[in-house]
């Protein structure tokens, strides 16, 4: 093992030894404590990766500085299970991307919270005009909205009489599923969002290859998540963040089951409630008949019985 002193960036430098690799990847490019510490240790992967993902041309990102660095290969507590990367941009604003491979029953309300904390940043006497523009941008491995499947999908707070008319430009999230790269429309391949997805889905040394040899940045964040997994640090945490995934979905899953067996119970204990309910009223409604029907005959016989005497 390397003699390892925890820090926020680990020294990265130029090499390709992983291209003589083949077969799975040790850690996949999913597992969030490898996608942190990679775009906190590589500078220039983080800003080609917001090029890419902002639609902006190549070199228009001069600075992007990750604002919540952690110490690499520094134990992982509850407080640090949520690992998004804060960057703040040359541009003013302030961009949270984050890794989601869990789909958390609500989602949307988390990360509705966290651009809320992003975006309250301002001081006792600042001006309203002084916040700036913050983006959430969350590649997750599932489907958002099942009804409404995209690739690259971004949400502002519009009119919904006019959706042109856009309430604020400063509160903006994107979302990117990893799962329905096949919906990637000619803009996002243009700016080569789909390349970026592809990365983080890899299973293999051969998948990786086969993007970096059509592209230069993920040549190089290859290289960079390549020796950050090389150091047997930060290796066990990205095992450990495999493992609490596994088993935070397993959780997840058998929470869902219970739910959906007692929704079931509850359907099936309606709908046995309603039908004893039915069938009584149905018992009631032949009593009445079979009274009404005895009242009857009561009155033919004592009406029989008058005419007879």
């Amino acid at each position: 093992m390397k003699n390892y002193i925890p820090q926020y960036v680990y020294p990265l430098r130029e090499d390709d030894g992983w291209k003589e690799l083949t077969g799975d990847l040790p850690v996949r490019m999913t597992n969030d404590y490898l996608f942190r510490a990679l775009l906190q240790s590589d500078n220039e992967t983080l800003k080609e990766l917001l090029t890419a993902l902002l639609h902006k041309e190549p070199g228009e990102i001069v600075s992007a500085n990750v604002m919540n660095p952690i110490l690499l290969g520094e134990s992982i507590d509850d407080k640090t299970f949520i690992l998004d990367v804060k960057v703040d941009l040359d541009d003013k604003s302030i961009i949270d991307l984050e890794m989601q491979v869990i789909h958390e029953a609500y989602w949307t309300d988390r990360s509705l919270s966290y651009l809320c904390r992003s975006f309250d940043q301002l001081n006792q006497g600042d001006p309203y005009g002084a916040a700036r523009p913050v983006l959430q941008i969350a590649f997750c491995d599932f489907t958002l909205f099942e009804d409404a499947p995209e690739f690259y999908s971004v949400y502002k707070i519009v009119n919904i009489r006019k959706p042109e008319i856009v309430y604020s430009e400063k509160f903006v999230f994107v979302n990117i599923d990893l799962t329905r790269e096949d919906l990637a429309t000619e803009e996002d391949r243009k700016y080569r969002i789909d390349e970026w997805a592809k990365l983080f889905k890899a299973e293999s040394w051969e998948d990786l290859k086969m993007l970096a040899t059509k592209n230069e940045a993920i040549d190089r964040a290859v290289s960079g998540a390549w020796q950050l997994t090389e150091e047997e640090m930060i290796r066990e945490k990205c095992r450990a963040r495999d493992e609490w995934v596994i088993n935070d979905k397993w959780k997840t899953d058998t929470i869902a089951q219970q739910e959906a067996a007692l929704k079931e119970y509850e359907i099936n204990d309606k709908w046995k409630t309603d039908t004893i309910t039915q069938l009584r009223n149905e018992t009631n409604s032949e009593r009445n008949r079979a009274d009404k029907a005895e009242a009857r005959i009561r009155e033919l016989e004592a009406k029989l019985a008058a005419l007879k005497g």
